[in-house]
């Protein structure tokens, strides 16, 4: 699998992965690994998983046209923060948030999933594509 990792600097990295499933597991790694290597041990599977099911609805339902999905790590003042950015047509938030998802639903939970995992969430979606914003603290800094 090719992909494509850029280094910015010791508290930033930037992912681009073909947009498909077999990516899934590779950015969860890369995730894992940042937030390990940052001190987030305790929470990186949380981080991680987010992190996946935020890049997983980008497989659903906005694979762009270049066929690439990106995200963004970043740590400050002991805060994880990772950013899942697509170019798709972008989606009505507040109907998503008013659907009722049953547990044994096989798709749906995603973002409630994301916002039980991470201490803040934050979605902007437009026509221009979304940005899922997430924050995970530091234990000791809260």
């Amino acid at each position: 699998m090719k992909s494509y990792w850029r280094h910015e600097d010791r508290t930033r990295i930037s992912v681009s992965l073909p947009c498909r499933k077999k990516s899934l597991g590779k950015a969860r790694g890369i995730v894992k690994k940042f937030a390990v290597s940052h001190g987030f041990a305790g929470d990186a599977e949380d981080i991680a998983l987010a992190a996946q099911e935020a890049l997983k609805n980008i497989i659903q339902h906005a694979c762009p046209a270049d066929n690439t999905m990106r995200f963004f790590c970043t740590i400050s003042d002991g805060t994880m923060v990772v950013e899942v950015v697509d170019y798709g047509m972008g989606f009505d938030l507040a109907a998503v948030e008013e659907e009722p998802s049953s547990p044994l639903a096989l798709h749906g939970r995603g973002l409630k999933l994301i916002n039980g995992l991470m201490d803040e969430v934050s979605i902007k979606s437009g026509q221009n594509g979304t940005v899922v914003h997430m924050e995970k603290r530091l234990k000791e800094h809260v």
